[in-house]
């Protein structure tokens, strides 16, 4: 890297999956609850979404709210579309508990990205960005929905899960 450029030392390029993941209607349900049990659906789901990423070879970026931000290697990524297809349902059942009906919106892409440890002296954390990530990002369906170059990570038998879309071309969870 250029090393004119404010850059992180530890900074390098990787070519990984990237995913998404928010819950949806959150703003709704949550401006009728207690702070209180907002932030305790949140915990739940917090933990939830780790065991079920770190589980499956994934590593979280980060949280922010009902969303969040993780990548997975290459060799990992049936695990990974199986984990997230679990993680969407298992998050939706949680929720329902806490009285919220709500679904996990998740998308997959795979390319190559800047990962390392970001941020002003004393709060740095490791961040992944680039054109993988920012594509991911805005994938922009509903359910769980793979990018052409994440779905051509996964061996054929994941492949039989997902239907293609058009426009532009992507994949979704059919069953």
């Amino acid at each position: 890297m250029n090393d004119k450029l404010n850059l992180p030392s530890d900074l390098k390029e990787v070519t990984q999956c990237v995913t998404f993941f928010g819950l949806s209607r959150l703003a709704e349900w949550a401006s009728n609850q207690e702070d209180a049990k907002v932030a305790s659906m949140f915990q739940e789901f917090y933990q939830l979404a780790a065991d079920s990423i770190e589980g499956a070879g994934g590593r979280i970026v980060k949280f922010i709210g009902d969303a969040g931000l993780a990548v997975f290697p290459k060799e990992a990524a049936d695990r990974a579309v199986i984990a997230l297809a679990d993680l969407a349902a298992e998050a939706r059942k949680r929720a329902a508990r806490h009285g919220f009906d709500t679904y996990l919106n998740t998308t997959v892409h795979f390319g190559p990205m800047l990962e390392g440890t970001f941020g002003p002296e004393g709060l740095e954390r490791y961040d992944v960005l680039g054109k993988t990530v920012n594509v991911a990002a805005r994938l922009g369906r509903r359910g769980l929905t793979l990018s052409q170059q994440a779905f051509r990570c996964l061996s054929p038998e994941v492949r039989e899960r997902f239907a293609k879309i058009d426009q532009p071309t992507n994949y979704r969870l059919s069953r």
